[in-house]
This record gives structure tokens, sequence and C-alpha cells, in this order.
């Protein structure tokens, strides 16, 4: 079993997770004429797939401990390749959506057993790189994912995509049952799932103050994906249609700062760099809350503060994982599913509770409590790795 081999097919697995929750988006008024339902119907099959990735972290997380990574992984392939073929194949509305579920709840095996498997088949000092890509292909999910989308809204019928779906779903499942061997660690002790298991390890300082780090950070990143494009329209009159190259310096920050963060660790603590990101990243939040209050955001500025604070998050991101796996052999898996759900809910979070700030204090409060919230949580980190033995 050759590590770079597995490190791709655990990392491609963990790609399908973003790359499905956004690939058919650009085909959403087309499915919403097709289907002969409202936007909120249509919509809720993104919320759907948002929330069951969420919460199947919890189940997923123990049962990998427990009965192991292979087979979870494939097995989650399984019914993912399933959902894609109902997805394909709906007739009406509900057959869609119940497929989208099964799609969830199958491909939310994916990153949580990737970094398991890393924190398995690496040894300490050599887990920052497998993260740095492992988080790369994260990350690209939602890059490619509307960029072929747009192609096939443009070219094709919107049941395209999930053609390319299961053709990628049934690939990823070939290659890592040839590639990816039991990784799971001999000596561990069996453990199903048990509120004592999940209450051990979020009493562990560090893996809290974790938890927290990544609900915060995921919360901010989705905030800057709803409020991005309305803030350019109504303070540039950017074009509807020029609005998605503002999202470049922040997705290119965040590549940028993944591969730096891999580079870093080999010269600075995990807890420095952990801390310093962290920081940085309130602060900046903070920095374009006193620019846009005070009327002096340029489009300039704007590119700087979002590629500074891509490359501040993608910095941090691996040091989050890498630091996770190494706090815990026995209940790895479970870790990771706590950390994963932890920054899905804030991903889901982020946009409502800046809908109701909005509502009562406009916009610009919704950037002042972010960064307060961010700092907060470079606190408790600080706290949390200090407390740690």
């Amino acid at each position: 079993m050759k590590k770079t081999h597995v490190l791709i097919g655990v990392s491609a697995a963990a790609f399908l997770g973003p790359f499905t929750q956004t690939i058919y988006t650009p085909s959403l008024p087309e499915m919403r004429a097709y289907f002969e339902v409202g936007n909120a119907y249509i919509n809720l099959t993104i919320s759907l797939f948002t929330a069951i990735l969420a919460v199947s972290n919890f189940f997923i997380g123990p049962i990998a401990d427990s009965k192991g990574r292979r087979s979870t992984l494939l097995v989650g392939l399984f019914l993912y390749i399933l959902g894609s073929l109902a997805c394909l194949a709906a007739p009406a509305y509900g057959y869609f959506l119940a497929g989208r579920a099964l799609q969830a709840a199958g491909i939310s095996t994916g990153s949580l057993i990737a970094v398991a498997v890393i924190g398995d088949i690496y040894k300490p000092h050599e887990r920052a790189k497998a993260m740095s890509l492992f988080q790369m292909m994260i990350f690209l999910g939602p890059v490619f994912g509307p960029l072929i989308g747009g192609f096939i809204a443009g070219h094709l019928h919107w049941r395209w995509a999930f053609v390319l779906l299961v053709v990628v779903g049934v690939a990823a499942w070939l290659y890592n049952c040839a590639q990816l061997k039991e990784t799971r660690p001999h000596d561990l002790s069996p453990a199903g799932f048990e509120t004592a298991t999940l209450w051990r390890i979020l009493k562990n300082a560090s893996a809290a103050s974790i938890f927290l780090l990544g609900f915060s950070q995921f919360f901010g990143y989705y905030i800057f994906l709803v409020y991005l494009p309305g803030l350019l329209d109504s303070l540039f009159s950017i074009p509807m249609a020029s609005r998605g190259g503002f999202f470049v310096p922040l997705t290119a920050g965040i590549l940028a700062g993944i591969q730096a963060g891999g580079m870093v660790q080999r010269r600075w603590t995990e807890s420095s760099i952990i801390g310093a990101c962290s920081v940085g990243i309130g602060l900046g939040v903070l920095a374009f809350f006193a620019l846009l209050s005070a009327g002096w955001l340029t489009l300039t500025l704007l590119v700087i503060i979002l590629a500074v604070y891509g490359v501040l998050l993608g910095m941090s991101l691996p040091v989050q994982t890498t630091m996770l796996v190494g706090l815990f052999k026995e209940e790895r898996a479970t870790a990771i599913g706590l950390y994963n759900f932890c920054r899905f809910a804030g991903a889901a979070a982020g946009p409502m509770v800046g809908g109701l700030v909005e509502g009562f204090s406009g916009v610009n409060t919704i950037f002042l409590a972010l960064g307060l919230l961010l700092l907060l949580s470079a606190w408790a980190v600080k706290m949390g790795l200090q407390r740690s033995p």
C-alpha cells in the first residue's frame, strides 16, 4: 500500500462532497421549471444536502473507529452512487430530493475518512504536507463545481451533471477498492456511538477550542460568500456577470494559504501558526468593517482584504486537522466527525444569523460581530492550547 496512492484516493472522495453540492447550482432555474416547484423547494435540495453532511458525521465517526476506515468509505461511496443514479433518473421532485439525501449520507464519509486515514498512515512530521493536499481538494470542489456546472447548464440538459457524478463516483469507488487497505490501528479497542466518547473529546481543551475555531471560520467564510455580491452592487455597481470574479482573490488566497501552511509547519509550531492566523483573520475582518463604515473601502482594498483573508484561512485549516489527529488515536474519526459537524454548522448558521443581524442593525454590524467572534475564537484557541497537557 503506497501512501501517495492512498492519499489521492481518499482526497478524491473528499473532493466529491463540495463538488456534488455545487455542480448543479447553475442549472437551478431549469430544474425549478422541470419539477414545477418554487425557489424554496429547489433550494431545499442544497440545504438538505448540507444538513445531512453535518449530522451524519456524528454517526460515521464512531462507525469508522469501530468497523474500520475502508469498509466505511466503500459503503459510503456505494450509497453516493445510488443517490446520484436516483437524482439522474428522478421523474418528480420528491424522488430527486430523496436521491440528494442518499448522496449526502454516502459522501459524508469522504472528508472524515480522509483525515482519519492520513492520521493512521502518516507519521506526525509527515502529516502537514498530506493535510495540505486534502484541504486543497476540499476547496477545489466548490471551485470546479459551478465551473463545470455552468458549462452543462449552458450546453446540455441538467441531468448530465448527475451522469458525471455517477461516473466519478464509480471511478472513486473502484480506485479506493484497489488502493485502500484497512488503516485503523489494530491495537484500538472497538467503540460504537457512545455519549461518553463524545463528552471525553469535548472535554479536551485543545479539541474544544479547535471546534469553536472551525465553526467561527466557516461561519465567516459563508457570510462573505453570501454578502459580497450585494456589497459589490450597492457600493460599486458591479454588474451581475462580473461579481463572480471577486471570489477569485478569496479562493486563490485559500489555495495559496493551504500550500504555504504545509511548508510553514516545518518551521513554526502548530500552536504559533494557528494563533497568528486566527488573530490575523479577526483583525482583518474588523479592518474591513472600519473601512466599510467610514466609506473608505475601495475595490483595490477589497481585493487585498479578500486575498489576505483567504491566505490566513488556508494556512490555518491544515493545522487544525493535523492537531486533531495528533490529539486522539482511538477516537480519531469521531473527533474529526465532531470537527466537520462544527464547520458545517458554522456554514449553515452564518447566512441565517447574518440575516437576523442585518434586519436589526444593517450589513455593517454583521462584520463587526464577525470580527469579534473570530477574535474570541482566537483567544479560546490560545487558552485551550495552554491548558492542554
